[in-house]
């Protein structure tokens, strides 16, 4: 309800003053977009892919496992910033409501049947450094119980004339979930969401980092989690991403309910082809587990290894994962 909430509040804006347009542009500039904030799974054909369930068909030849979660980890990151960045832009594109030398503000605004009222303020504190905030409160209340519930800094990049590129530079978003659940009509997120990125330029390296605290466990409604992410990918040269989480790797079982550190690291090259390595560590098990997985550019699997019971590998590295021949675990 709030995600919905949301979108219907950025249609308010279009009833706002007609201050000057390429002054209000200077302030967009300010808010990050979509494609700096994205993480993009192994790719094959320019084709995007999206998250699956599990499958029966896993094995040598089949569709890779760890591709497959890869593809629907980034899947969960991006659905915790898109919608908010579909919000921010929707609203934004709109005139301000006011305008001023360092500031511009969209809103207050509510909806004629929405319960909750709205206001995107962005600040301008050097010529290509920025900082935002959304806030929400009951139609009701005062002015005074406006809460952040989105917010963040960005530092845009300079051309050579030292001229502001929109879509490009450096920033931070945070998203509060549990401030948005005390708003009217909050839908079930809770916990909180830091992501960090950068996207210097078209062909330099781009990096997203996110912590998840506290989030509502996808398996357990009833149980809250962390998750650390990190990506990195160039338009030439493949990418990385990696994420860590505690988790119990025992499937319930009582006598054995304590969490493990569960951390991937997948690579792959500007075709598609890739690995994953995968190591638990501490709850218990005792020592640590490996797992290791190659693909081809079809995404099938061509190598596979489990420390715990080596019979269920097979293929060879040297031949199977072309450049990723060696295994890399994640530091996170």
């Amino acid at each position: 309800m709030l995600r919905k909430s949301l979108l219907c509040a950025s249609l308010l804006f279009v009833g706002c003053n007609d201050a000057g347009s390429n002054d209000a542009d200077t302030f967009r500039d300010g808010l990050p977009s979509k494609e700096m904030t994205q993480v993009k799974a192994p790719k094959a054909n320019g084709q995007g892919l999206t998250a699956a369930g599990p499958s029966a068909q896993y094995g040598q030849g089949q569709k890779a496992e760890y591709y497959q979660a890869t593809v629907n980890a980034t899947v969960a990151v991006n659905g915790g910033t898109l919608w908010v960045l579909n919000l921010i832009e929707q609203i934004s594109k709109y005139p301000p409501t006011t305008l001023e030398e360092n500031k511009a503000v969209w809103g207050p605004s509510t909806e004629a049947l929405s319960p909750t009222t709205w206001r995107l303020t962005v600040t301008k504190s050097g010529e290509a450094s920025f900082s935002w905030v959304l806030e929400g409160k009951a139609k009701g209340e005062e002015d005074s119980a406006f809460r952040a519930v989105l917010s963040g800094a960005q530092q845009v990049a300079v051309d050579a004339d030292g001229e502001r590129v929109k879509g490009y530079g450096s920033g931070e978003l945070f998203i509060d979930w549990d401030a948005a659940h005390t708003l009217p009509d909050a839908d079930d997120n809770v916990g909180t969401v830091e992501i960090r990125y950068a996207r210097p330029s078209a062909s330099a390296e781009a990096t997203v980092d996110a912590d998840f605290h506290q989030v509502r466990d996808e398996k357990d409604a009833n149980k809250r989690v962390d998750g650390t992410y990190h990506y990195k990918a160039s338009a030439t040269a493949g990418g990385e991403f990696e994420f860590a989480t505690n988790e119990d790797i025992d499937n319930g079982d009582p006598l054995r309910a304590k969490l493990e550190k569960l951390s991937i690291k997948s690579r792959w090259t500007a075709t598609g082809a890739g690995r994953s390595d995968i190591k638990v560590t501490g709850g218990d098990l005792v020592g640590e587990a490996t797992l290791n997985e190659c693909w081809d550019t079809n995404f099938l699997s061509t190598y596979f290894r489990v420390s715990l019971d080596p019979r269920l590998g097979y293929g060879e590295a040297e031949a199977a994962c072309g450049g990723f021949s060696a295994a890399v675990y994640s530091s996170l």
